[in-house]
């Protein structure tokens, strides 16, 4: 028997569905339980019946009289549930099945157009229920389980009959030629139905039944209660709502059961109220959720309801709620986005008081205002700091050109023009600056080149090697090694150190790149890697372009191995149960087992990987040879064949009995 159930992930953040499987053993401890035979061609039907049955109870299909007459002998079925689709004459094949067996219990399942022909033939007592296709699963659960106690009380009264009559000699005697009259009876009846006998309760006279003592409905072997389908739904549906299984596991939750007694009766006032009463209660979720600050938490419970009864009158309640939650969040963030900026300017302001304009490295007035600006670039005091910042360094800039230091100069100017400076001052002072830098040049006896030693004392190139040497390749934003050296391009873009460094740090920023590519850091890698693009692509193109093609495929890879769906959401072809570990039924132990896996193109099942289990380690090997086994429907998205991971339970519990 298998039922889905929804369980948070531990890793992933929404509800996941895991099909939970009971493993049980089969074999000789399952003869204690009758088997249910079912005549059908239906595979749906089947499977329905298959998952319906008690636990424990073995079910075989037969596609026609043929093979149930085959069966009989073989299999010694307690019930039978025949499809209406399968057989001409119901109720002609149920007359020579109880006049043999009285111990076999007959269920039909037909469309609702038959059901008044159901009807009369369980008023009269030829068949023990019917049951309407599509079959409910609830319903069919109660049948079933309702049949297979009717059995048992029919054998009960029979062995009490031959112990008072009989020696078990006669009656293994009698049994094995009762099977073989039937068998041979059912073939005259085959024949009878395939040359056009009238269905079910047609003018027909059906063959003679010995008249069997009839006890009063509710004994033993008596006319059973006519099970009203709603009802059936309805009781089943109270019962998971007792027990909190509102929306989940699927297809035996609350919301399942209530929704399925609304599509039998739309009418059915009860069904109406239990899906308001289970909107209720995911609006009691929300509500907690909010109080707790959860907003994601909220928002989904109440889209959920919100797809359930978009009527319902606290749905506007709740999103005004979340609307004034989201709100005050959102002053609160930026109350202390505010508190965080003020105090930047103020550290600012104090180290220009100071003199620290642009040293030391993460502790200057520079520093300072760039964290601020990038939080708030509108704040006032952001905008009035940043402009006196402008004038100092400007100053700075004019007093290293008068005193004949050029670099410095160019330096300050390169500072004020980062932080967006464009004043007439700091113009004046690069005009003056290109012409010492011009005056400057005649005075050599060759043109001036560029030395390692020149180099090294060129602060805009020292700060560019220490930004490489402290990995501050990209960051802080206006102080890292590649913005220092597009001002060095900008500003002297034929100096030989402008190849070099761009090299260098081209090759700074693929390493760091792929480093966290590997750490599945995608954004960040993908930043890293356009910034070497930006800087280096005519230096190193194949390796760029390469990392480029390595950051998708992970990205692919990873989105692959994260994005796990339920193996109840795929469409299995084929399903192999676990074997229960003889050790640990011996023991008396039970548990489960979680699993993730990869459904391949194909539809086989490949990366099987035990995620959790309790107890570790006992009943890990027999899930994962089951689930190798499944196969399923392959997965397409945009008309291709994808691979999909997926997740399963299987639970593994004894019979009662066993």
């Amino acid at each position: 028997m298998a039922n889905a159930q929804h369980t948070r992930s531990a890793h992933g953040t929404a509800d996941e569905v895991n099909l939970e499987f009971d493993a049980h053993r089969t074999g000789t401890e399952e003869a204690h339980h009758p088997p249910i035979l079912v005549l059908s061609r239906d595979a749906n039907l089947v499977e329905t019946v298959k998952k319906a049955a008690p636990r424990g109870t073995p079910v075989a299909p037969a596609p026609d009289l043929d093979h149930v007459a085959g069966k009989l002998s073989d299999l010694k079925p307690g019930v039978l549930v025949a499809d209406t689709a399968s057989t001409a004459d119901v109720a002609a094949m149920v007359a020579q099945l109880t006049q043999h067996f009285p111990e076999l219990v007959v269920i039909v399942a037909g469309k609702r157009e038959d059901s008044a022909a159901l009807m009369q033939l369980t008023a009269t007592g030829r068949i023990f229920r019917f049951l309407l296709t599509p079959l409910s699963h609830g319903q069919t659960r109660l049948a079933l389980e309702a049949a297979v106690t009717q059995h048992q009380d029919l054998l009960a009264q029979g062995q009490r009959l031959s112990s008072a009559g009989g020696s078990s000699g006669g009656e293994k005697k009698n049994y094995v030629v009762t099977y073989g009259a039937l068998a041979a009876g059912l073939l005259v009846v085959i024949g009878g139905i395939w040359f056009g006998v009238s269905k079910f309760t047609g003018d027909t006279t059906p063959p003679p039944v010995v008249q069997q003592p009839v006890p009063a409905a509710g004994q033993p072997g008596g006319v059973p209660e006519k099970i009203d389908p709603v009802q059936a739904e309805l009781a089943l549906a109270k019962e998971a709502f007792g027990q909190g299984k509102y929306l989940e596991p699927a297809g035996d939750s609350a919301l399942d059961y209530y929704r399925s007694a609304l599509a039998l009766d739309p009418n059915s006032t009860a069904a109406k109220d239990g899906i308001r009463d289970v909107v209720d209660k995911i609006l009691e979720r929300a509500e907690g959720s909010l109080t707790s600050e959860k907003l994601e938490d909220a928002s989904r419970n109440i889209e959920i309801a919100r797809d359930i009864d978009p009527a319902h009158p606290r749905l506007a309640f709740l999103d005004t709620q979340m609307a004034r939650e989201r709100e005050r969040i959102k002053l609160s963030q930026a109350a202390e986005v505010g508190n965080r900026v003020k105090t930047l300017v103020n550290q600012a302001n104090d180290r220009m008081q100071n003199g620290r304009l642009v040293a030391p490295a993460n502790a200057s007035a520079r520093d300072a205002l760039l964290e601020a600006r990038k939080l708030d670039a509108t704040d006032p005091n952001v905008v009035q700091s940043v402009r006196d910042f402008a004038g100092l360094v400007t100053e700075e800039a004019r007093k290293s050109l008068a005193a004949g230091n050029l670099a410095e100069a160019q330096t300050f100017v390169n500072v004020a023009r980062q932080m967006g400076s464009a004043g007439a001052s700091l113009a004046a002072v690069e005009r003056q600056l290109s012409d010492a830098t011009k005056a400057a040049q005649p005075a050599a006896a060759q043109p001036r080149r560029t030395t390692p030693s020149n180099a090294a004392s060129d602060p805009l190139v020292a700060d560019i090697r220490q930004r490489l040497s402290e990995g501050k390749l990209i960051d802080p934003p206006g102080d890292s090694a590649r913005d220092l050296l597009v001002n060095l391009r900008n500003t002297a873009p034929t100096r030989p150190e402008v190849d070099e460094l761009s090299k260098q740090l081209t090759t700074r920023l693929l390493d760091s790149g792929k480093g966290a590519t590997a750490a599945k850091a995608f954004p960040r890698a993908e930043q890293l890697i356009a910034a070497a693009r930006d800087v280096g692509a005519r230096y190193n193109e194949a390796g760029i372009a390469q990392a480029e093609r390595d950051l998708t495929a992970a990205r692919e890879a990873n989105a692959l191995a994260t994005n796990i769906v339920s193996a109840n959401s795929l469409k299995r072809t084929r399903t192999v149960q676990p074997v229960y570990p003889e050790s640990a039924r011996k023991r008396g132990v039970e548990g489960w087992v979680e699993l993730a896996f990869t459904v391949m193109p194909n539809g086989t099942v490949e990366d099987v990987e035990v995620r959790n289990a309790s107890p570790a380690e006992v009943f890990d090997d027999a899930a994962i040879r089951a689930i190798r086994g499944w196969r399923f429907e392959p997965v397409e998205r945009n008309g291709e064949r994808v691979s999909q991971r997926a997740m399963v339970r299987l639970r593994f519990a004894q019979s009662p009995n066993q």
